[in-house]
C-alpha cells in the first residue's frame, strides 16, 4: 500500500506555495510514483477533506467557497477511488491542507477517523512550524485583511482563535498519540535552515522525493498600520466576503502604505507572558520530538526589540481626507456607503473630526445613511 503523507501546514508557513507547486507537478509526480490527488482539490489544496470531517464531528458546515464543485460529504470516498485508480503505479500519496493544523476541538476523534479511513496505508504527518511571535503577528494581520474579516483586537484574536488554545507541543502530542511519534516530520519555517533557502527543496528532501521546481515563497504582504485599522473598521461595518479583494484594492488606492513588519499588537507585559509560554513550549517540543535539538535558530525577541503598533494621527487624518476627496469625485461609488460608515468609526474612535471641514461632515453622514 502507498504511504500517505499528510501535510498539515501550519498556517502562515507557505502552504499555498507548496500546494501550487505540487498541483502544477501532478504529471511529473505521478511518473515518479507520487499521487497529489485532484478529485478532492478545490484550487491546489485538499481543504474539502477537513471540511467534511468538521461537519461529521462538530456539526460545523463550511462555506461553499471551500468546496467549489466538489460534492459535500463525498470527499473521502472520492479520494479512495482516486488512490485505487492509480494504485499499481504509486508508492506515495500527498494530501495537503493547513486546515488540519487549525483544529483542536474534537481533534482526537477527527484524527482517529482519518486513521481509520487510511487504515490500509502507512501515514506520515508533515508539519512546518513558524516561530510563535511571527505566527501571531502575521496571522492576526492576515485575518483582518482576508475573507475571515476579523474586526476585533489582537488580544481577543489570540484568546478566541482555537489554533492558539494549545501550544505546539500539545498539538503534536495529539497527532503523535494517533499516528505515532516516529511518523511525525517536524520542520522549521526558517529559510536559513532550508537547502538553498527553498521550502520546496526542503519539503522534497523531507519526504525523500525527487526535487521539484518551485518559485520563491509567496509573500502575502501584511497591511500597514493605518490600513489594518481602517480594514478592521470596514469589517465591523460588514460586507460580502466575495468583495474582499475589491475592497482591499480601493483601500490601497486611498491609503498607500508600507506593510507592517514584526509589529507588537498587544502591550509589552502581555507579550512577555506569552513569550515565556512559547519558550517553554519549544523546550518541551525539542525534548520530546527533536532529540533536544532546537527547532528555531532565531530566538523569540523581547518586547523591547519589536515595534509597537500605533496609529500616526497625521497619516490617519490624511486617509480621511483622501477618502472624502476620492468619493467626492464620484469614484468607486458603489462602495461609498461602506467606506463612509467605516470612516465615521475612524473619526469617532480617534477623535479626528477636524480632518474634515465643518461643512463636509454632513455630506459624509449623508453618504453613510443614503438609501440606494
Amino acid at each position: 500500500m502507498a504511504t500517505v503523507y499528510l501535510h498539515i501546514g501550519a498556517p502562515k508557513t507557505a502552504t499555498s506555495t507548496l500546494q501550487h507547486v505540487l498541483a502544477k507537478s501532478f504529471q511529473r509526480l505521478l511518473k515518479n510514483g507520487v499521487l497529489y490527488p485532484r478529485t478532492v482539490g478545490h484550487g491546489s489544496a485538499h481543504h474539502t477533506l477537513v471540511c467534511d470531517l468538521l461537519k461529521a464531528h462538530r456539526g460545523h458546515i463550511m462555506p461553499d467557497i471551500w468546496y467549489g464543485n466538489i460534492p459535500r460529504g463525498e470527499t473521502w470516498s472520492l479520494l479512495q477511488s482516486e488512490i485505487e485508480h492509480h494504485e499499481a503505479a504509486i508508492h506515495s500519496v500527498i494530501l495537503s491542507s493547513e486546515l488540519f493544523f487549525g483544529q483542536v476541538h474534537e481533534l482526537e476523534a477527527i484524527l482517529k477517523d482519518v486513521a481509520n479511513r487510511l487504515v490500509r496505508h502507512d501515514v506520515r504527518v508533515v508539519v512546518y512550524l513558524r516561530r510563535q511571535d511571527e505566527l501571531y503577528s502575521s496571522f492576526y494581520n492576515q485575518d483582518v485583511k482576508g475573507i475571515r474579516q476579523w474586526s476585533s483586537s489582537a488580544y481577543r484574536f489570540y484568546q478566541t482563535h482555537q489554533m492558539f488554545e494549545y501550544g505546539y507541543h500539545s498539538v503534536m502530542k495529539i497527532w503523535s498519540d494517533v499516528f505515532g511519534k516516529e511518523n511525525l516530520i517536524i520542520r522549521p519555517f526558517e529559510p536559513g535552515q532550508w537547502p538553498h533557502g527553498s521550502i520546496v527543496q526542503d519539503f522534497c528532501d523531507s519526504l525523500g522525493m525527487a526535487s521539484l521546481q518551485g518559485s520563491a515563497v509567496e509573500n502575502s504582504e501584511s497591511l500597514g498600520m493605518i490600513q489594518l485599522y481602517v480594514k478592521r473598521c470596514l469589517n465591523k461595518v460588514g460586507f460580502a466576503k466575495p468583495l474582499n479583494e475589491e475592497i482591499l484594492r480601493i483601500l490601497y488606492k486611498i491609503c498607500p502604505e508600507e506593510p507592517a513588519k514584526g509589529c507588537l499588537y498587544i502591550h509589552k507585559r502581555l507579550y512577555m507572558k506569552y513569550r515565556d509560554q512559547w519558550l517553554q513550549d519549544n523546550l518541551s517540543l525539542s525534548n520530546e520530538y527533536l532529540g533536544q535539538a532546537e527547532l528555531f535558530s532565531q530566538p523569540i525577541p523581547n518586547a523591547d526589540e519589536l515595534q509597537m503598533y500605533e496609529l500616526n494621527r497625521y497619516n490617519t487624518a490624511l486617509y480621511i481626507r483622501n477618502m472624502f476627496d476620492i468619493f467626492k469625485q464620484g469614484r468607486y461609488r458603489k462602495h461609498r456607503q461602506l467606506f463612509s460608515k467605516a470612516t465615521l468609526l475612524v473619526l469617532a474612535e480617534q477623535n479626528l473630526w477636524n480632518a474634515l471641514a465643518a461643512h463636509e461632515r454632513p455630506e459624509l453622514l449623508e453618504w453613510a445613511t443614503a438609501i440606494d
